[in-house]
Formats: structure tokens, C-alpha cells, sequence
């Protein structure tokens, strides 16, 4: 229980990181940018059950190595994606993300 606590906590620092700060959302109305919102969330998470089924067994009897292939390794791979995969629910839902481009040059 305690490990899809861990996961929704993580999705919600990293989403706001990447959604709030480093992309942009170019179209799409208030709701359809929740809706993208949510189901970039339920996409998430179906990859770290997905990846919690087929590695969580790989750690043996090692309690280090279960909560690295059972944990530590779902939650990783779909964070570190989590800006590919946000664009591409984002855009089914009708959207538009664009990176922001920050630059020093103060006008």
C-alpha cells in the first residue's frame, strides 16, 4: 500500500515541475487540460503496476534488490518519461504542449 502512496506523491512533484515550469500549454480549454491532467496520472500509474508485475519478483530474497526491482525501478521509468508521455495524453485529449524556452537576456 505504502508503495502506490509513493508513487502518486512522486507524480504530483514531478507533473507540477513539468507541467507548471518547463512546458507550456499552448491550446486546449481549462477542462481538457484536467482531463489530460488526470489521465497523464492513470497512465502513470498503469505503468508502475505493469512494471511493479514484471520486475517486482526479479529481487529474490535480497530486501535491497526487491525494493529496487519492485520500487525503485517502477516509479523511475515512467517519471522520467513523464514529459513524453504528457505530451502525447495531452495531445489526445487536444492539446498542445510546448517547451518553454527560458533565456537570460533581460529586457
Amino acid at each position: 500500500m505504502i508503495d502506490w502512496l509513493i508513487a502518486t506523491c512522486i507524480f504530483w512533484i514531478v507533473a507540477a515541475v513539468f507541467f507548471g515550469g518547463i512546458y507550456d500549454a499552448e491550446t486546449g480549454s481549462a477542462g481538457r487540460q484536467a482531463l489530460g491532467l488526470v489521465l497523464n496520472f492513470a497512465v502513470f500509474l498503469g505503468i508502475f503496476a505493469g512494471l511493479r508485475l514484471a520486475l517486482g519478483g526479479l529481487g529474490g530474497d535480497s530486501a535491497f534488490l526487491g525494493t529496487v526491482w519492485g520500487l525503485a525501478l517502477p516509479i523511475g521509468i515512467p517519471t522520467m518519461l513523464i514529459g513524453r508521455i504528457g505530451n502525447i495524453v495531452f495531445g489526445l485529449v487536444g492539446v498542445t504542449m510546448a517547451r518553454k524556452v527560458f533565456s537570460a537576456d533581460a529586457h
